[in-house]
């Protein structure tokens, strides 16, 4: 007979950081284990599927504008976790939910936390906030203005720190787990191995009643899909399709909910275009993926050996596309001088070059060897106890 643990995840509504998650919860749930998982409302359903108890954040109102909800999303967690948590054995968070470590020890229950990028110190931070753009990472940019929103963070949240990266950095539990694997980590030897578990992907079966149809896909096949911050670009997507249109390529894009598929223009007969496509089948299939260099995905290709051609919109993705090049799994390109020539080329190129599919098949042999969110739940288990 199993001793029956009752878990604590909370996650912010962002899918790259709550789309790994899942798996683990539902290995939780497999193994006989009660999980409790506070999301926002539209999560419901996908938490849901994996067997876990799903609460909605406190206060948290359906009529906000999406910026609004992500907005009030860190507080609403907060204060749902605080009301519930000292019913639990543990929390588990994912560090994009700063308040993670401190908000269990407030409650009195242990805690892990996931991260669904490289894990975190004052250098990788620092390496965000030159390169990610004008986005949230952009903070580290500025120390001043970081200090001043440190300090409100502070105060609100009852952190230990007032520095985000020293919250991040230093009040940190005793494990924590990196969806990737070591080789691939920025500033690796910065990460001790007993505090810093890398597992490889988070490897869903979301995908596992498919009937996507092959049957007029010729190899090679180039996969084109790309993350929220750039799926909305139609004149993008024209690119791909120019670049593509007379080579000897079929190619599969994945352009989201957003674009119309009337504001493309002509398609060519060997383009396919999707507003979803199961991402895991058509990796396993692909010569070439040509990716934001969000992470999720990113491990997802190194898994299944597909070269990548890299082109990062903000936040940790340049910092995803320089590892990818300077490891020669794949390509980086720029979007600021991006043309269909340009593409086109270095797709080719890469699509030419065997040595890619020879690196790639190293880093897939140790992603082969990591355990997943299954050695997540042996780690934690076997944290909780012994009593730690």
């Amino acid at each position: 007979m199993i001793n029956r643990k009752k878990i604590l995840m909370v996650n912010l509504p962002f899918s790259g950081h709550t789309n790994p998650t899942l798996g683990l919860a539902r290995t939780f749930v497999d193994l006989g284990h009660e999980v409790t998982y506070v999301h926002a409302p539209d999560w419901k359903s996908k938490v849901e599927e994996t067997g876990a108890i799903f609460i909605p954040y406190d206060d948290y109102s359906p009529d906000l504008s999406p910026s609004q909800k992500e907005i009030k999303s860190w507080g609403a967690a907060y204060n749902t976790v605080k009301r519930i948590g000292k019913n639990y054995d543990c929390l588990i968070y994912e560090m994009l939910f700063l308040p993670g470590k401190s908000l269990a020890d407030e409650v009195g229950i242990p805690s892990f936390r996931l991260f669904s990028t490289f894990t975190i110190n004052e250098n990788v931070l620092l390496n965000f906030g030159k390169t990610g753009g004008w986005y949230m990472t952009c903070i580290f940019r500025y120390p001043h203005l970081c200090h001043l929103l440190s300090k409100i963070l502070q105060k609100k949240f009852h952190l230990r720190y007032d520095s985000i990266a020293m919250e991040m950095v230093y009040n940190a539990p005793s494990i924590n787990f990196t969806y990737t694997i070591k080789e691939f980590q920025i500033y690796a030897d910065e990460f001790d191995d007993v505090r810093y578990k890398y597992v490889g992907p988070s490897l869903s079966t979301r995908e596992a009643n498919s009937t996507f149809d092959f049957s007029m896909i010729k190899a090679p096949l180039i996969y084109i899909s790309l993350g929220t911050l750039l799926n909305t670009s139609v004149s993008f997507f024209r690119k791909c399709i120019e670049a593509f249109e007379n080579q000897s390529v079929s190619v599969i894009i994945s352009i989201g909910s957003i674009v119309k598929m009337k504001d493309l223009g002509k398609i060519p007969d060997n383009i396919f275009i999707y507003t979803y496509v199961p991402q895991l089948e058509v990796l396993q299939r692909a010569s070439l993926f040509i990716t934001h260099g969000g992470m999720n995905s990113v491990n997802e290709s190194i898994f299944y050996g597909v070269p990548m051609l890299a082109i990062p919109v903000g936040n940790d993705q340049p910092a995803v596309a320089r590892q990818i090049e300077r490891l020669h799994l794949g390509r980086y390109l720029s979007r600021k001088h991006l043309n269909p020539k340009i593409l086109s080329t270095a797709a080719m190129e890469i699509l030419a070059d065997e040595s890619y599919k020879k690196k790639l098949q190293e880093f897939q042999l140790k992603m082969y060897k990591t355990g997943g969110n299954s050695e997540i739940v042996q780690k934690i288990l076997e944290s909780l106890n012994e009593g730690r």
